[in-house]
């Protein structure tokens, strides 16, 4: 996967999906970490950027995904010198997906447990959703694809 350190700074080329239903978007967290975020992965090298949104999908809830159009590019910049570069995609689940029944479900993820739930649009400031950017953004998606620089503090 592309992610790897030079002293102590680190690189992530992140994929995430948008998966919108209902008025809801699902979101996932990790076990151990106090904040939610949009579902995806690493990529790997030589794999084109939606594939790895299909694979990541296979892997963490076991489905297959259509993937959309891109949303956003994203230079995020977090934490001690963490520099990712992300590609947000619109996704669909199948619309007869038993995942669109459940409010949360478990995830598959190698190193850690993963919790999936759909959150309300209009409730996104009641969470802690990170990049912060994404409290906005995913009310209103864009009509074209947008660059966005962001600072987490």
């Amino acid at each position: 996967m592309i992610d790897f350190q030079q002293g102590d700074r680190r690189f992530i080329f992140r994929i995430a999906g948008v998966v919108l239903d209902r008025g809801r978007v699902l979101l996932v967290t990790a076990e151990g970490i106090d904040f939610w975020f949009l579902p995806g992965g690493r990529a790997e090298f030589l794999e084109p950027s939606e594939e790895t949104l299909r694979r990541e999908m296979r892997e963490e809830i076991g489905t297959r995904i259509k993937v959309g159009r891109l949303l956003w590019v994203v230079e995020n910049f977090f934490g001690n010198g963490c520099h990712e570069i992300g590609f947000y995609y619109n996704m669909d689940l199948t619309k007869n997906s038993h995942l669109r029944r459940l409010e949360s479900f478990p995830g598959n993820e190698e190193s850690q447990k993963l919790t999936f739930k759909w959150h309300q649009l209009n409730e996104l400031d009641k969470i802690r959703l990170l990049p912060w950017f994404l409290q906005t953004e995913l009310t209103l998606l864009p009509t074209y694809t947008k660059h966005i620089v962001h600072h987490d503090s």
